[in-house]
C-alpha cells in the first residue's frame, strides 16, 4: 500500500490521466522502480513465509494499479469505494466469483488495505469452503500469484468479492 500524500483532487504532475467511468479523476502517482536487489531481498523474504510464484518483479505499481490503473501507477486504497461505484461494480458472494472477478482485502479497522484479481476458484471439500487462486501486486515488493488468504499480515485479509460483469 503506498500512502500518497497531497494529491488530494489535483492531478499531480506525476499522476497520470487516470478516471472512473463516470470521468472522476482517480488521485495516483507514478514511482520509480526499485533497485534489482531491493526486489531479490523482497522476494527472498516472501518466497520463505508464503507459497507464492512471481509473476513481475516490478516496483513502479501497487495493488489498485495492477487492476484499475494497467500497471502504471500507484492508486491509494481509499479511492476503491469510489471506484467501485462509479466503475459499476457490484459486490457478489465468493460461490459467484469467477476469473477477473475482484477480492477486496481490508484491514483490522475495516478500511480498504489490498485488491487482487481472481484467477480461480475450486471447492475445498475437507474444509467445505472455497480455494481462491489470485495475482495481485504486493506493495513495491513485486506481483505474485497466491491463495487468496496467503498474503502478509500488512495486506489484511480477503474480505470481498465484487464484479463489474453484467447479467441478463
Amino acid at each position: 500500500m503506498v500512502n500518497i500524500v497531497g494529491l488530494g483532487s489535483k492531478r499531480d504532475r506525476e499522476a497520470i490521466e487516470l478516471a472512473t467511468r463516470a470521468g472522476t479523476f482517480i488521485p495516483n502517482v507514478r514511482r520509480r522502480e526499485q533497485p534489482p536487489a531491493r526486489m531479490k531481498a523482497a522476494w527472498d523474504l516472501w518466497k520463505e513465509k508464503h507459497s507464492i510464484v512471481p509473476r513481475s518483479h516490478s516496483s513502479s505499481y501497487n495493488c489498485m494499479g495492477m487492476v484499475f490503473g494497467s500497471r502504471r501507477t500507484c492508486v491509494e486504497p481509499d479511492s476503491l469505494g469510489m471506484i467501485l461505484r462509479e466503475d459499476g461494480f457490484r459486490k457478489i458472494s465468493i460461490s459467484e466469483a469467477v476469473l477477473g472477478d475482484i477480492v477486496v482485502y481490508r484491514d483490522g479497522s475495516g478500511g480498504f488495505a489490498h485488491v487482487g484479481l481472481v484467477l480461480s476458484k475450486s471447492a475445498d471439500i475437507e474444509l467445505a469452503s472455497w480455494k481462491v487462486e489470485v495475482l495481485s501486486q504486493w506493495g513495491a515488493d513485486g506481483e505474485y500469484f497466491h491463495e487468496a488468504y496467503d498474503v502478509p499480515h500488512l495486506l489484511g485479509k480477503p474480505q470481498e468479492y465484487w464484479t463489474e460483469r453484467r447479467t441478463l
